[in-house]
């Protein structure tokens, strides 16, 4: 939606995400939907070499950015902090991707904040599988990691959303903060 809003008013936009569909990202996948096995330090691993492969790669979200293009990207390195936080402290994972911060920080970021069994509801609704970190435990201590690693970047622009509300006013206050 927030693409389309963004085109109307005639812009060019690239969408993304991460993990990536690039190679690293694909693997990434097949850890996160119980397919494949890793340690979480080398999920960690996967999820930054995903990430410079994904800003500095062939086709790439700066090569969009150079070229004029707005690039909306689903998850971003806070998604590290806040999941590999689980497994490790998120001081150490912010120091991991201090090369990233200076190689491409977002102009804002938006925290659709949701409560974890509001999660898990919608989860449910949307599939029967679940992935690796699709446990209202985990969510609950995943959505506090966020809340943490934002408290480090207070001169980064973060938006909080309420993500309890209908899709249609997530996305009125998303134009908004626009």
């Amino acid at each position: 939606m927030l693409s389309d809003y963004l085109v109307s008013k005639g812009r060019k936009v690239h969408m993304t995400r991460q993990p990536s569909d690039r190679f690293v990202g694909k693997a990434i996948r097949e850890v996160l939907e119980k397919r494949q096995v890793v340690p979480p330090q080398s999920l960690a691993a996967m999820f930054l070499a995903d990430r410079y492969d994904h800003i500095l790669g062939e086709g790439g979200i700066l090569s969009y950015l150079e070229s004029g293009v707005d690039v909306i990207c689903d998850r971003y390195f806070w998604s590290s902090f806040a999941y590999h936080g689980l497994d490790m402290e998120i001081p150490f994972v912010i120091d991991l991707h201090k090369e990233i911060f200076e190689l491409l920080m977002p102009d804002v970021t938006f925290f659709i904040d949701l409560q974890p069994a509001d999660a898990i509801a919608r989860i449910a609704k949307r599939s029967a599988q679940r992935d690796l970190f699709e446990k209202e435990s985990l969510l609950t201590t995943i959505r506090q990691n966020y809340i943490f690693a934002f408290e480090q970047f207070a001169d980064t622009k973060i938006v909080k959303i309420d993500g309890n509300q209908s899709l249609e006013k997530v996305h009125g206050d998303l134009v908004r903060e626009l």
